[in-house]
């Protein structure tokens, strides 16, 4: 398993509920988002999802590595809209704003 740098960085996960229609839907009724944040550039440097198929959580962690999770969470969603089109996308986007809204909370709380 590859190592995951600590420096800098924080975890944070998002949950949204699921489709019934969709594969994760008959799988669980928590949708789940996981990215890990450097919190100096605010840098999505790792990410996950609870999706069932490894192909559909690689396509998802692509999506989002590299994007500055508070100034780029729009393009984000524009992408998702755009280029994800599966049963579980309502579910993905309302993951990734819980997470986005949690992070947003940390950082104001570690810089007050």
């Amino acid at each position: 398993m590859e190592t995951i740098c600590l420096d800098n960085c924080v975890y944070v996960t998002g949950n949204a509920r699921t489709s019934e229609r969709s594969t994760v839907g008959n799988v669980t009724d928590v949708f789940a988002v996981e990215v890990v944040i450097n919190i100096e550039t605010d840098q999505i440097v790792e990410a996950s999802c609870t999706l069932v198929t490894e192909l559909g959580r690689q396509f998802v962690r692509n999506l989002l590595l590299g994007h500055n999770f508070i100034l780029g969470i729009e393009k984000i969603i524009q992408d998702i809209d755009l280029y994800y089109q599966a049963l579980p996308k309502k579910s993905l986007i309302a993951a990734l704003k819980d997470a986005n809204n949690k992070y947003k909370n940390y950082k104001k709380k570690i810089t007050e």
